[in-house]
């Protein structure tokens, strides 16, 4: 009583500074709750908060993130959240279907070595990421949880300030209790339109395995009802997520009829899959699945995918890669491509193919994959795969995420090289460009050091950071292999995969639920980093120095950052401002 009457008296007086009073007089409630930069990852054993009474800012077409952190002064039990009416001082409403979501927590086990100067470590070893967007929390005295909150901003929303105001409910000793914390955002004359950012998140669909986890770890049928319900929500967080290349195997996804040596092709499961992405708006490029695998270790050569009639000689021949093995009595084998088989097969497919895509109006954004990773020692087969590719498919861009660089020279169109080798190649990729060669990049398991990741135990703005990196060094494109390799139970195992082979949050961006698929603040951060590289095009356009000066801020060299998330905010609302000027 005596805290409560002194907060009264010194809150008359004005003597106590507003972040201040969010940390003291709260304690007097159930719960205290404080805004906190989305950017920061709220550990478990935090205890210390101030209420950042910031105002959100936001460009029209993008979703501007707001993180609350409860804390509990007493137990609290079935915790749900709401965002109530968001409007102007004039009584102007935001029509926002904002979203909540409590972030959960997982066990990042085996830490990632050499790590970043910039790692962050946790005491308990959890670390925050999931938005579990449809669950009730309960909190014991003194724990803290922190709430997510997403409110899209339409193209057409009114500029100006806003007030909203978040409900908490929960059950105390004294029975049901509901607490509201205002907030306000700030929406710019600025309107975001389609990314200009190409990225892709392979996704691991075409493997029933993986899509069981969204359905209690039932077995489910390739191609069934079922299976394309789900395909079609991967398709929808994609899209909302700003992935607008998708990769679908042609190969997989063909059905193969065979009689002495002529083979005819069904194409129908590879269109169902392009049109649905394509209905969603994921379809900018369509990226054709990888024809060729390694046929033994890291640097042997590769044998392209073939099917064949399933009989004694095909089942002594290497397995392919493809989920199924064998359909409709072809399997699938890999051989080497001086192989007549090999050569028999692409001399019927390729075209084939290429007249699908025509006929459909895909091909002028068909891309295709020839191998993953290669590497300087497997680079001659490589080589002599994509010439193979390119005498049916000169037309069509080649692609791939490469280890090396000047052992491929001539073979691949659009390069995505991983980002220390951009680093250390850079003025091979410089020249690339000047060649007319499309630079892309992308991050998995490496680098590690102090390279920029998705990796759980990196500060989430480096998350952001990764699409500054592709406008400072003119990369158009991004790519990471793990949107949703999932483990089962995965938001519950030890987040390191392969018993640490693979750094936390390197195998998965989102969680699988039942029939549902969940986010991550790292897939939120993603999505605002894409937003970001549109805002820096934009100011681009009207100021090429501006630009770059706003890029450079943040982004000293390929593995060198100023994470400050102060400095962020600041550079962000300067790109906002100067934008203003010219709506």
């Amino acid at each position: 009583m005596e805290m409560l009457l002194k907060c009264r008296i010194l809150k008359l007086l004005g003597i106590i500074a507003m972040p201040l009073i969010g940390y003291s007089c709260q304690k007097n409630q159930a719960i205290s709750m404080y805004q906190v930069d989305p950017l920061y990852k709220v550990l478990k054993e935090r205890s210390y908060f101030v209420d950042e009474l910031d105002t959100i800012l936001a460009a029209r077409g993008e979703v501007a993130s707001l993180q609350i952190v409860v804390k509990a002064n007493e137990e609290i039990s079935e915790m749900n959240a709401v965002v109530k009416e968001i409007k102007t001082v004039e009584g102007t409403i935001l029509h926002a279907e904002a979203e909540t979501g409590w972030v959960g927590y997982v066990r990042v086990g085996r830490s990632y070595s050499p790590p970043s100067r910039d790692i962050i470590r946790s005491a308990s070893d959890y670390f925050p990421d999931p938005i579990l967007t449809d669950s009730s929390f309960s909190v014991e005295t003194g724990e803290v949880q922190p709430l997510w909150v997403s409110i899209p901003v339409h193209a057409s929303a009114e500029p100006g300030l806003y007030k909203g105001t978040i409900a908490i409910s929960g059950k105390t000793g004294r029975g049901k209790k509901e607490w509201a914390k205002e907030f306000y955002m700030r929406v710019f004359p600025v309107t975001l339109g389609e990314s200009p950012l190409l990225v892709t998140n392979w996704s691991a669909h075409f493997n029933t395995t993986a899509l069981s986890y969204m359905n209690n770890n039932e077995p489910m049928e390739l191609y069934s009802d079922l299976y394309w319900e789900l395909v079609e929500m991967h398709a929808q967080i994609m899209a909302s997520h700003r992935q607008n290349v998708h990769r679908i195997f042609p190969v997989w996804h063909t059905q193969y009829t065979y009689d002495q040596g002529k083979y005819t092709f069904d194409f129908s499961r590879f269109d169902k899959e392009a049109e649905l992405f394509d209905r969603y708006g994921v379809l900018e490029r369509i990226e054709g699945g990888h024809l060729a695998w390694r046929s033994g270790n890291w640097d042997s050569p590769f044998y392209v995918e073939v099917p064949l009639p399933d009989n004694e000689k095909s089942q002594s021949l290497q397995a392919g890669i493809n989920p199924l093995k064998v359909e409709n009595g072809m399997r699938f084998v890999k051989l080497p491509i001086g192989d007549p088989r090999t050569q028999n097969f692409l001399d019927q497919f390729l075209p084939a193919l290429k007249e699908h895509l025509s006929e459909k109006g895909w091909l002028d954004r068909y891309m295709q994959h020839i191998a993953d990773e290669p590497t300087a020692k497997n680079s001659e087969s490589y080589r002599q795969i994509s010439g193979y590719v390119k005498k049916h498919l000169p037309d069509v861009k080649i692609l791939d995420a490469v280890l090396t660089s000047k052992e491929l020279a001539g073979t691949i169109d659009v390069w995505v090289p991983v980002l220390d080798v951009l680093h250390r190649d850079h003025k091979f990729f410089l020249d690339l460009q000047k060649e007319g060669k499309e630079l892309w990049y992308y991050t998995c398991v490496m680098p590690r050091g102090n390279y920029a990741n998705r990796f759980i135990e990196l500060p989430l703005i480096q998350t952001r950071l990764l699409h500054w990196i592709n406008f400072k060094y003119n990369a158009i494109g991004y790519l990471h292999w793990g949107l949703n390799y999932w483990e089962k139970d995965q938001l519950n195992v030890d987040a390191s995969r392969d018993r640490g082979r693979l750094p936390a949050g390197d195998n998965c961006i989102i969680y699988p639920g039942y029939r549902k698929l969940y986010s991550s603040i790292r897939f939120e951060s993603m999505r605002d980093g894409i937003d970001d590289y549109q805002l820096l095009k934009m100011v681009e356009e009207k100021d090429s120095t501006k630009a770059r000066g706003f890029a450079n801020s943040l982004i000293i060299g390929f593995d060198q950052y100023d994470n400050s998330v102060t400095h962020f905010r600041k550079i962000r609302k300067q790109m906002l401002e100067f934008l203003s000027q010219y709506n």
